[in-house]
């Protein structure tokens, strides 16, 4: 077993939001199964269920099971409400839903919850794939285990990624001598992370640096210190890893205070944008793990129309992985059975073009790629692809843990 490196940051916030636990789907399905019968469980919000649900997973999972339905498959699918802040509350659902012996569970929708969580849910054996993706959760993790598969490249390839688009592509199309970097990421382990991998790898570019480092709450409702607080530090970009909730109220209080700067952030950005939560896209650019829309290949652009028909907005990377998790969850049930052991092996094995592409690696992670796009501004929201990144498995000595203290936010 690998030995992973540990990058002991102490004291990261991890906040405590109550969130419903309540079951929905499929009464009486872990019954007799046939060989095309699976029963998945996940471990999702919708919205009205807690202030930081969106509708993108529900409605993901939900179009993944009907079309899953039309290849034959048979699908029973219910949900068990956990969010994304309360580890107690996600525990207990996961609990709820191992014990009704499916087939699978999908869930852990953040840092926050995965790393408590995991290690129940390693010790349990059920096939899980999960929705973060911490350095905790890898395979040989302290919060992994043979049975978690990683949907999502971990924070640390994806902002690598961003990171060297920002000291390279972006400062060449600026026009930029110096990119002065306003590193701003919330306070939990996903945002510590970020932050160790920012200050340990932007000595690799040529005058590239971190002026300024703020953080905030998950929570957070007011960031006028950090507004003002990078608006006299000198950046000329912002590189976010935040939740999609503070971002939505950091953009507006930046441009409302004259901050007009390139923001760059990954997907909490984007849920921001489609939550209407930003008053202004000039300037914003964002990554994805799978951008729907911005894929050329006939599955992809057959998805986002049917998904739009469906639903009435654009799909994004959260769409797509719940509908293609439910497409390799249920072809590995129908090819492997019942048994979790087989389940398992066949997750490990996954190479699978779908509307996004997945393949997975010693570390368990199955995403492959980080999308980069720029909004077209004002407030029309069309994306513009600038790159797409073709990820690398990391190694054990790219790979930071960080140990988390359990406490209730911040104010703010």
């Amino acid at each position: 077993m690998r030995q992973l490196k540990r990058v002991i940051v102490a004291g990261v916030a991890a906040a405590a939001v109550a969130s419903v636990a309540v079951t929905t789907g499929s009464a009486g399905a872990q019954s007799t199964r046939g060989p095309k019968d699976s029963y998945i469980i996940a471990n999702i919000e919708v919205p009205g269920e807690s202030t930081l649900a969106t509708p993108q997973f529900g409605d993901g999972a939900n179009l993944g099971v009907a079309n899953a339905k039309k290849a034959g498959r048979n699908i029973q699918y219910e949900r068990i409400p956990a969010g994304a802040i309360n580890a107690s509350l996600a525990e207990q659902a996961f609990l709820q839903g191992s014990a009704k012996s499916p087939d699978a569970m999908i869930g852990l929708t953040s840092s926050n919850v995965f790393i408590p969580v995991g290690p129940k849910v390693a010790a349990s054996g059920v096939p899980f794939i999960a929705l973060a993706s911490p350095s905790e959760g890898v395979a040989d993790g302290t919060s992994g285990g043979d049975n978690i598969f990683l949907i999502r490249p971990l924070n640390e390839q994806t902002y690598s990624s961003l990171l060297e688009y920002v000291c390279t592509d972006l400062k060449k199309e600026l026009g930029l001598k110096d990119v002065k970097i306003a590193l701003n990421t919330v306070q939990t382990a996903f945002g510590a992370t970020v932050q160790q991998v920012v200050n340990r790898e932007v000595g690799n570019y040529k005058n590239c640096s971190v002026v300024t480092t703020q953080t905030n709450s998950a929570v957070a409702n007011d960031l006028t210190q950090q507004t003002l607080a990078i608006k006299d530090s000198g950046a000329n970009v912002i590189l976010s890893a935040n939740f999609p909730n503070p971002t939505g109220v950091f953009v507006n209080q930046l441009r409302q205070n004259g901050v007009t700067i390139p923001f760059v952030g990954g997907a909490s950005l984007n849920f921001a944008v489609d939550a209407g939560s930003i008053q202004n896209l000039d300037n914003i650019w964002a990554s994805d793990d799978c951008v729907p829309e911005l894929e050329k290949d006939k599955k992809a652009k057959k998805f986002v129309k049917q998904y739009t028909e469906e639903y009435g907005y654009a799909p994004n990377y959260a769409s797509a992985q719940m509908h293609d998790i439910m497409q390799m969850l249920s072809q590995t049930i129908e090819e492997q059975g019942h048994d979790p052991a087989k389940i398992i092996k066949g997750l490990s094995k996954i190479n699978y073009d779908g509307v996004c592409d997945f393949k997975a690696d010693d570390n368990h992670v199955l995403g492959t790629s980080v999308t980069i796009y720029k909004y077209k501004g004002g407030t029309d929201k069309t994306k513009q692809l600038k790159k797409k990144v073709i990820l690398q498995e990391l190694g054990e000595e790219e790979i930071v843990i960080i140990t988390t203290t359990t406490a209730a936010p911040p104010a703010g």
